[in-house]
């Protein structure tokens, strides 16, 4: 865990030496899929703010060990989400959080965690790659805006939740399946990858910022857009 109340322009993820990056980016789609950049990798990393910002370039990789001795205690929101330590974990409640985010994948295939939570400043997040392993992501932010750029590649559950705030126009893929009481439920992608017993296994993500706006964009993609979403037929698994 880093806890640090001093400014500071970024913070590079600590632990490891460089290592060869992840698969390369598609040659057909060059412009929009990116691999990691050459940095150190990091896991279970937890890093807090509480007056100033946070930005920075993580890659993480979740078959990276360390040590007991050398991690701080759970956080409240470990606690309560079941006790699971999250990879990644940013929290800055009086300062924003602007960050380029890569899960590296894991031969095992263990479910990863990533957590963000800035209470009273803006939330800037592009997610590049969520890895091969089920990973669920949760951000927050109380009182301003959120920004969330997703994988291109990424299927599966999207929760917006945003009771007294708004929901910015969403991207084409993005199909809204309920709009009620604050909470926007959709679905990225091909639904029939759920299955018939409609049981997800997979990633999900979930977006809480309930006085403010949420903005939901893919890497590299910038769709024509409606407040509904007009997602239905990628949802459906029909050619747009």
């Amino acid at each position: 865990m880093i806890v640090d109340k001093k400014a500071a322009d970024s913070d590079p993820p600590p632990y490891t030496p460089n290592l060869e990056s992840g698969a390369p980016p598609n040659p057909n789609d060059a412009s929009t899929v990116t691999a990691p950049p050459n940095v150190s990798r990091c896991n279970l990393l937890n890093i807090e703010r509480s007056y100033n910002s946070i930005t920075g370039t993580y890659v993480v990789d979740s078959t990276l060990v360390i040590p007991q001795s050398l991690l701080q205690p759970l956080s409240t929101e470990e606690l309560e989400s079941g006790g699971q330590r999250a990879n990644l974990r940013l929290s800055a409640p009086y300062g924003r959080i602007k960050a380029d985010v890569w899960m590296l994948d894991s031969p095992t295939q263990e479910p990863t965690r990533l957590m963000f939570n800035a209470t009273s400043a803006s939330v800037d997040l592009r997610l590049h790659d969520l890895g091969n392993a089920p990973c669920k992501v949760t951000v927050q932010s109380g009182y301003s805006s959120v920004k969330l750029t997703l994988p291109r590649d990424y299927v599966g559950p999207l929760s917006l939740r945003s009771k007294y705030g708004s929901v910015g126009p969403l991207p084409e893929r993005v199909a809204t399946l309920s709009d009620a009481g604050g909470e926007r439920r959709c679905f990225v992608g091909d639904l029939r990858a759920m299955g018939n017993d409609g049981l997800w296994t997979g990633s999900t993500i979930e977006v809480t910022a309930p006085y403010s706006k949420i903005t939901i964009e893919f890497i590299g993609d910038h769709p024509e857009r409606s407040s509904w979403g007009s997602g239905w037929k990628s949802l459906l698994g029909l050619s747009a």
